[in-house]
C-alpha cells in the first residue's frame, strides 16, 4: 500500500470553562499572605540575581591554522566526499581531545568549515564553540583556548601536526558563527545557537514523538495543494531544491498549484515558498513503486538559519548495516487512515536488511535496488499516510545529518513484518546532479 498524500484537517480542542468565586480575606490572613508573598518575591529576586550572575554565555571562534604532515586532495573541495568528511572528523576528534580536559569542561564542539591547499600542507578553518560564565570577555576568553592549545601542542602526541606560527583565533557572534555554518550541510541548532545532539531525538508518526524544539528537523519540508492543504513531505537539499517521492505528484503535477512551509507546524508556517518546477523520475513505476522519487524547486530560495537548514545527500559509497538507528519525522497521521498532524512527529527506527525484507513472510520479493526497509519487525513504530516524502535520516559521528531515504511505502502502517519502505537516496545520486547540477 502507497503512503498516500493526505488532506489537512483541523484538530478539534475541548473548550475547558474556569469557575469564579468571591474570596473573604480577614485582616490576620491578608497580613500573613502580604509576609509571604514578600518573602517570595525576596527569595526569587536572589535566584535571579544569581543566575544573572553566574549564567553561562556561548562564545565562539573562528580558528585557521596550517596542517603540515598531510597533503590536500581535490576531494576535499566537496563537502560531502568521503575524503572531506573522514579528514575533518580526525581533525575535530583532535580539537576535542585539546579543550574536553584541558577548558574545565568548557568545550561544547567544533566543526570545520573548509579545507584549502597550501604548499607545505592543508589550510584548516573551523569554528570552535564554548561555553563560559556571561561575566568573562571573549578577548581573555581567547587568551585561555591559545595557552591550552600551545602547552597540549608541546606535550601531546597529536596525529596532525599543527603550524603554530600559523594558528589564529578570532572571537566572532553567533550570527558569523551561523552564516558560517550554512556553508555546511546537516547541521541541527537551536534558537541559541547550540547544537542539537542527536540522543535529543530518540523517540511521528505511529508511536513516535511530537518534535520538541525549532531546528530539530530542519530540512523538514510539507508540500501542499493549494486549497487541499498538507499532502506529502520533503527535504530542503539546497537552498532552491526540494527532495520528496514521485507518487506525491500522481493526480497533480502543475507547480503553479503547489506551496512549501517549513517550521515544526503547518499553522502557522515560519517559512512559505512558491513551486517553480516539479521533476519527477522519468522511469517512476506506479505499480511497483521502483524510482519513486521527485525534485522540486522553489520560486524564491530560502535563507538558511536555525530553523531552515538543508539536509547533507550521502556519498553514493554510504552502506548502512542492518539496525542502524535512523530517524523519520513527518505530519502524517499516527493511526492508520488517521488525520494529518499539525505538529511535526518523529521516530527512531531501524535499517533492515534487503534479504530480510524480501522473505516470503514480509514482502516476498518486492523490494528492488533502489529500496531500503527501515522499521522494526514486531511492528509498531512507523511512517504513515502523509509522511511520504518525508526524510529518513542518519546522523555520522560528528552529528552531521544525511538523508538516506524518502517515505516511499508500505502495507498499512506499524504492522508486523509490514516495515517502511523508503526510496534509497544513495542509488540517486547521479540522477539528482543531473537535474540540479549539483
Amino acid at each position: 500500500m502507497m503512503y498516500a498524500p493526505l488532506e489537512f484537517s483541523e484538530p478539534e480542542y475541548p473548550r475547558v470553562e474556569y469557575q469564579r468565586r468571591q474570596q473573604f480575606w480577614d485582616p490576620i490572613r491578608l497580613a500573613l499572605f502580604t509576609l509571604a508573598i514578600a518573602a517570595i518575591i525576596g527569595i526569587a529576586i536572589g535566584i535571579v540575581t544569581h543566575f544573572v550572575v553566574e549564567d553561562d554565555k556561548s562564545f565562539y571562534y573562528l580558528a585557521s591554522f596550517k596542517v603540515t604532515n598531510i597533503k590536500y586532495k581535490e576531494q576535499y573541495a566537496m563537502k560531502t566526499s568521503r575524503a572531506f568528511t573522514e579528514r575533518s572528523h580526525q581533525i575535530e576528534r583532535m580539537m576535542s581531545k585539546i579543550f574536553r580536559r584541558s577548558a574545565e569542561g568548557r568545550f561544547i564542539k567544533s566543526h570545520v568549515i573548509k579545507l584549502s591547499p597550501d604548499e607545505n600542507g592543508v589550510n584548516i578553518l573551523m569554528v570552535l564553540m564554548f561555553r563560559y560564565p556571561s561575566t568573562d570577555s571573549a578577548e581573555r576568553i581567547k587568551k585561555r583556548i591559545e595557552k591550552i592549545l600551545y602547552q597540549n601542542l608541546k606535550t601531546k602526541n597529536l596525529p596532525l601536526t599543527i603550524n603554530k606560527p600559523s594558528f589564529r583565533l578570532t572571537p566572532i557572534d553567533s550570527k558569523k558563527m551561523r552564516n558560517l555554518l550554512n556553508s555546511r550541510c546537516g547541521i541541527r541548532m537551536t534558537s541559541s545557537n547550540m547544537p542539537i545532539p542527536p540522543s535529543s531525538s530518540t523517540e511521528r508518526i505511529v508511536n513516535g514523538r511530537e518534535t520538541a524544539i525549532d531546528g530539530e528537523w530542519p530540512w523538514q519540508a510539507s508540500l501542499q495543494l493549494v486549497g487541499s492543504g498538507h499532502q506529502c513531505g520533503a527535504s530542503l537539499i539546497s537552498n532552491t531544491w526540494l527532495l520528496t517521492a514521485a507518487h506525491c505528484f500522481r493526480k497533480n503535477k502543475d507547480p503553479n498549484q503547489w506551496i512549501v512551509t517549513f517550521g515544526i507546524t503547518i499553522t502557522p508556517p515560519e517559512v512559505k515558498r512558491n513551486v517553480r518546477k516539479i521533476i519527477v523520475h522519468e522511469n517512476y513505476h506506479r505499480d511497483t513503486n521502483e524510482n519513486d522519487i521527485a525534485l522540486a524547486q522553489l520560486a524564491t530560495g530560502v535563507e538558511f538559519s536555525n530553523i531552515v537548514q538543508r539536509v547533507c545527500l550521502p556519498d553514493s559509497s554510504i552502506k548502512l548495516p542492518p539496525k542502524t538507528s535512523v530517524f523519520v519525522t513527518g505530519f502524517g497521521s499516527i493511526v492508520d487512515d488517521g488525520p494529518t498532524q499539525n505538529k511535526l512527529r518523529q521516530a527512531r527506527v531501524e535499517t533492515i536488511s534487503t534479504d530480510v525484507c524480501n522473505r516470503k513472510d514480509v514482502y516476498d520479493g518486492m523490494i528492488t535496488p533502489g529500496m531500503l526497509c527501515a522499521g522494526f519487525m514486531d511492528g509498531k513504530v512507523d511512517a504513515c499516510k502523509g509522511d511520504s516524502g518525508g526524510p529518513l535520516v542518519y546522523p555520522d559521528n560528528r552529528d552531521i545529518w544525511y538523508l538516506v531515504g524518502i517515505v516511499s511505502w508500505g502495507q498499512s502502517c506499524a504492522l508486523p513484518n509490514k516495515p517502511g519502505v523508503y526510496t534509497r537516496v544513495t542509488k540517486y545520486r547521479d540522477w539528482i546532479a543531473s537535474k540540479t547540477g549539483f
